[in-house]
């Protein structure tokens, strides 16, 4: 039986494919790339490691902190006028922090995070991971062990929720059930394709499934 549920952030949590994808087209526009926004979009669930080489090819180590930089801060700015939750976010969270233990783990940096998202649904989670705090982030599984050791529970008592390819990934290959969500970059197929144990359109039909029981065992 599960008894935590941990959340990917970006496209899961928060609608912010756009922004994501406008940070970094601008951030490597400014420097002189050949970006365009349709790669950037099908590359962006990728760790930021991974799209350092397929947006930018081999660039230096200080010019990659340049465009990181870069990227944070405009990401910053436009959030102050776009950032927003998907329409089900906060009473999916309200609703199984009851029920279970909640956690977030995510590709995205803390200090985004610890900016952005409302203070009083980050109170409803007991552990949370970012990519500047692991030395291998996900599709690997060790950030999820990680969030397994925080929370003190054992991978068959956890759900991950994501809404990219390396989201279950991870959780497969940490032995977490995983839920994926439609509402990122990754078409259905591409989630079930990747070994998705169940996929859907939104936070709120996820919830509907848990709190029902119905997704919380083993088929």
């Amino acid at each position: 039986m599960l008894k935590a549920i941990v959340f990917d952030y970006n496209g899961t949590l928060v609608d912010d494919l756009d922004l994501a994808v406008e940070s970094y087209f601008r951030a490597g526009t400014e420097r002189g790339y050949p970006l365009d926004r349709e790669k950037v979009r099908k590359h962006i669930s990728q760790p930021p490691s991974a799209k350092r080489g397929i947006y930018f090819g081999a660039i230096s180590d200080a010019e990659w902190a340049a465009i990181v930089n870069r990227r944070k801060q405009l990401y910053t700015e436009l959030a102050r006028s776009a950032f927003k939750l998907f329409p089900e976010t906060e009473k999916t969270l309200t609703a199984l922090s009851g029920r279970y233990r909640l956690g977030v783990l995510s590709n995205t940096f803390r200090s985004l995070y610890e900016l952005l998202f409302p203070r009083h649904l980050a109170g409803l989670f007991q552990a949370s991971l970012f990519f500047d705090e692991v030395p291998d982030p996900k599709p690997s599984p060790a950030p999820m062990r990680a969030m397994l050791q925080a929370m003190k529970i054992q991978a068959r008592e956890c759900g991950y929720v994501g809404d990219a390819v390396e989201d279950v990934q991870m959780a497969r290959a940490a032995g977490v059930r995983s839920y994926g969500l439609t509402t990122g970059a990754c078409s259905s197929k591409e989630l079930s394709d990747a070994g998705a144990e169940w996929v859907g359109p939104d936070l709120g039909v996820l919830t509907s499934l848990l709190l029902n029981g119905t997704g919380s065992e083993k088929a």
